[in-house]
């Protein structure tokens, strides 16, 4: 039996399950390259092999996993025994991964994301969901990925202001898409970004978002209740609540309190001009949709002015041509039928069937209305 290590040499699992075995390292070596032949597996020869496996009992090295098979094999042991099991998983790995990754982004990175975020905007005036959803609804899961994982609120509050106008705007794209479930959960990740990060602007359009799915779902007074809870603002974060208080009020049918909400939105106007960014194309645009839910006649001349104030985006100018078509129908057939044209080729061009699912829920109701009665025969 060979003698047991000497003080210079660590007595590891591996060396001692050799030396409990009483071979030397060149007869374990050979016999190595003869089990290895026997199993079909490639080995080194004895003397090179009895340098590696000096490697592997100092610690110096590791063996690759059919070494480490034939060395189990040969001393009639497990790999853990021997000390060569591979380690298990880190279970902290990934979290030390992720905040390390969040604790790099400094205010240079924040400022990109808001230079994106502005050309995305750009980009979605002209193109619509079609042309930025994609991009955007990644850079949405990437913040809201790295806010998770900031531990202190001073470095959270401007990545969770950039991620609530991102997400406000995926959310829009949700809507077009007709995808109300996705819509509500992006708007309502803008929502809390934007109270976090303290955007009083941010955090109204993010809830008059919430409003316009609310109301897409045929639950009006429900969007009502929910913009009632937003706290008390001024300038353009009330101006945008209004202007959702008058669709959704509109959607109930309660024509006095839509007047209500587009006289205060008038009013905020007059008191923030030139600041805010609400266009007059979407004043009128609002309203004009408000009386044509009401089934007010008279929504068309808003929606023309609106439409002649050149609504900023792609996506305001589809949504008049589709309420243009709506509130004409029966009255200039061929009008509406030219301002139906227009709405489809652009809900086409920006990927939003939404508009066209409501020119085409309209169409079906007037030809059920226009539809003769059982029994009765067409004049």
């Amino acid at each position: 039996m060979h003698p047991p290590p000497s003080a210079g040499e660590p007595a590891t699992a591996l060396r001692s399950a050799r030396v409990t075995a009483g071979m030397s390292q060149s007869e374990a070596a050979r016999r190595l390259v003869a089990l290895a032949e026997s199993r079909g597996a490639p080995a080194a020869a004895p003397a090179s092999l009895k340098t590696q496996l000096s490697r592997w009992e100092n610690g110096h090295a590791l063996p690759e996993p059919h070494y480490r098979e034939l060395l189990a094999e040969l001393y009639g042991r497990s790999m853990a025994e021997l000390g060569l099991a591979p380690a298990g998983p880190d279970p902290g790995a990934d979290l030390r991964g992720r905040l390390a990754a969040a604790a790099a982004i400094d205010d240079g990175a924040v400022a990109l994301w808001r230079e994106q975020i502005a050309l995305t905007h750009r980009l979605d005036a002209e193109l619509g969901a079609a042309g930025t959803a994609g991009p955007l609804r990644a850079l949405v899961a990437q913040l809201a990925e790295l806010l998770l994982h900031y531990p202190t609120a001073a470095r959270r509050r401007p990545v969770a202001a950039v991620l609530a106008e991102a997400a406000a705007l995926a959310g829009h794209h949700a809507l077009d898409a007709g995808d109300p479930d996705v819509a509500w959960r992006t708007f309502r990740t803008a929502h809390a970004a934007a109270t976090e990060a303290d955007t009083p602007a941010l955090r109204a359009r993010a809830a008059a978002g919430l409003a316009d799915v609310l109301v897409d779902l045929g639950a009006p007074g429900t969007a009502l209740d929910l913009l009632a809870d937003e706290p008390a603002v001024d300038g353009e974060p009330a101006l945008h609540l209004a202007l959702a208080r008058c669709r959704a009020a509109a959607a109930t049918g309660d024509r006095s309190a839509a007047e209500q909400a587009y006289a205060a939105a008038g009013v905020t106007v007059d008191q923030v001009r030139p600041a805010v960014s609400i266009s007059a194309a979407a004043l009128h645009g609002c309203w004009g949709r408000a009386l044509l839910t009401l089934g007010d006649r008279t929504a068309t001349d808003p929606l023309r002015r609106a439409l002649a104030a050149d609504p900023p985006t792609v996506r305001e100018r589809a949504d008049l041509h589709a309420d243009l078509a709506l509130s004409l129908t029966g009255q200039e057939p061929e009008e509406a039928a030219r301002h139906a044209r227009a709405a489809t080729d652009l809900a086409a061009r920006i990927g939003a069937p939404r508009i066209t699912q409501r020119l085409r829920a309209r169409s079906t109701l007037t030809e059920a209305r226009s539809a003769p009665e059982p029994g009765t025969t067409a004049p």
